[in-house]
């Protein structure tokens, strides 16, 4: 845990390293030390204490977070803060006279800087919140039973998928709505699995069932099928639309870069994808076969 904090972070504990040297110096140069009766030890404690909490702040932050603008702005803005607990308690033992005063005021303004970076951090967060949020809607829009949910990718399970199919294809029968469904095939995925392993594979099955989920609409429901292949299904939504859709998903997915602990990487670089408007009076199984025949015949002809 602490190597792969270090290499994570590594400037920026680089840089937290090289503030607070600053900070000691500049006081230890400018300030002429205090007799120990003028120390008030109480203060010393109190403000010492403050300095200490702040500072774990800061290490838990960078802990806690992947890289990011969020991370980064926590992260400055914590540093900005730590100087100025620390300036206040150096203050305690080191005396700023005539030229040197201006360490001994200084001492606020990093303050006053590291709040209004923990303000914009503090909204970016909100956003990165909210994204998450609507992901997790999206996985528990209609049920939150364990059963039904695919422990890999985190989405529905196929028989899942295939009662909601049901559902559309009886709506689309009474209510003349669109329904379209899609099929995405991971490309290459068997040989991604054999030269990286299962467990690298299941976790790139769980980055794109994410990535699935992030680029949908709160009305669509995403599910994993067999294997590599996962569902959408888009009620209301004409074949147009629909593929204009899925089209976005995988131009997500060919963007994805999946690191390892030494800070390689694999790229994934494309998926197959169908997309099928489903006929009135059309059964389950007969828009399923549909999907998938389709599907096999775009990847023959891209083989």
């Amino acid at each position: 845990m602490q190597t792969n904090f270090l290499r994570l972070h590594t400037y920026l504990v680089a840089f937290l390293v090289i503030a607070l040297l600053v900070t000691f110096s500049c006081v230890i140069t400018f300030g002429t030390v205090k007799a120990g009766s003028q120390i008030d030890w109480l203060d010393c404690f109190a403000e010492g204490g403050i300095a200490m909490v702040t500072l774990t702040w800061l290490l838990t932050t960078l802990l806690a977070r992947p890289k990011g603008k969020v991370t980064n702005l926590l992260f400055f803005g914590l540093t900005a803060m730590l100087i100025s607990m620390l300036l206040d308690f150096l203050d305690e033992f080191f005396r700023f006279n005539g030229d040197n005063g201006w360490v001994s005021h200084l001492e606020a303004f990093p303050a006053f800087m590291g709040m209004i970076l923990m303000s914009f951090a503090m909204y970016h967060w909100y956003k990165e919140q909210q994204i998450l949020n609507n992901m997790l809607s999206k996985k528990e829009r209609f049920y939150r039973e364990h059963g039904l949910t695919d422990f890999i990718s985190g989405l529905y399970r196929a028989e899942y998928m295939k009662q909601h199919i049901d559902n559309e294809l009886l709506s689309l029968k009474l209510h003349q709505r669109a329904l379209s469904v899609a099929l995405i095939d991971i490309k290459d995925f068997s040989q991604f699995n054999g030269r990286h392993g299962t467990a690298r594979g299941n976790c790139l099955l769980a980055d794109i069932g994410q990535i699935i989920l992030l680029n949908l609409r709160d009305t669509d429901l995403a599910c994993r099928y067999a294997g590599d292949r996962f569902i959408v299904l888009m009620p209301n939504t004409n074949l147009n639309a629909a593929q204009e859709i899925i089209k976005q998903v995988a131009k997500m997915v060919a963007q994805h870069k999946q690191y390892t602990s030494e800070n390689n990487y694999s790229t994934f670089s494309q998926v197959h994808w169908r997309c099928v408007e489903a006929y009135n009076g059309e059964s389950n199984a007969t828009l399923l076969k549909r999907l998938n025949d389709e599907l096999n015949v775009q990847k023959a002809l891209m083989a």
